[in-house]
């Protein structure tokens, strides 16, 4: 990655044959309050793929002084992807129920997450593109980087290439990684995406986390339009 002085752009990070660029340095908050920061910055809210693609190239120079902040950031504290996680009960009558609802840049609205069934589902008939259904069944907590990269739920929210990318991180820490979903669900339940590591110096493992609270702050990194 290259730097451009003055507003400081953290420019060529590869990304579904092509590049794209992220400001620096990072914004810090909860999503809904990231989500401010960043628009008013005129920037796009990061999704799980774009994160994905960032934090793969800053691996490929780990000492570099930008790459070491951003995996810095990823070992002490926590990356907000903006995907939506709806997760949905087991419902007979609906067309889709029993998994969850993937979407890329969901709505937030007072600093909350929105996520509604309907309008996605019918989205989900238009083959959009940026709303994906994974009935539950994957695989969550713990497992190998090769069940990761073939995960149904992490492929939805990061793509093939962004889930190759995903488990090439994690196969640099020495224990298995862990993917944090629910397996069911009483009820509609909504969350946002993280990526982290709690623990330090690539020792114990990536966490893929698909059950953001709105009140966990964490960081993101605004991609240039």
């Amino acid at each position: 990655m290259k730097a451009i002085p003055g507003k400081t752009y953290l420019t060529e990070i590869p990304h579904e044959g092509r590049s794209i660029t992220f400001q620096h340095p990072a914004f810090r908050g909860t999503y809904g309050n990231l989500a401010e920061q960043i628009d008013r910055e005129g920037l796009q809210r990061p999704t799980s793929a774009q994160t994905a693609s960032l934090v793969h190239d800053a691996l490929q120079n780990p000492k570099g002084k930008y790459e070491a902040e951003i995996l810095g950031i990823l070992r002490n504290d926590w990356l907000i992807e903006f995907n939506g996680n709806l997760y949905l009960p087991k419902h007979e009558g609906e067309e889709v129920h029993n998994g969850v609802i993937v979407e890329a840049n969901p709505t937030i609205q007072n600093g909350r997450l929105v996520m509604d069934r309907k309008a996605l589902t019918e989205r989900l008939r238009k083959n959009d593109s940026n709303v994906k259904f994974v009935p539950f069944g994957y695989a969550v907590d713990k497992q190998s980087t090769h069940t990761l990269a073939k995960n149904p739920y992490v492929i939805a929210r990061y793509g093939e290439e962004g889930a190759d990318k995903i488990a090439d991180l994690a196969s640099k820490y020495k224990r298995n990684l862990k993917v944090w979903s629910f397996k069911s669900v009483d009820s509609e339940t909504a969350r946002m995406s993280a990526l982290f590591d709690s623990y330090l110096d690539f020792d114990y493992g990536l966490r893929v986390d698909g059950g953001w609270y709105v009140d966990g702050n964490g960081h993101a990194f605004g991609v240039k339009k």
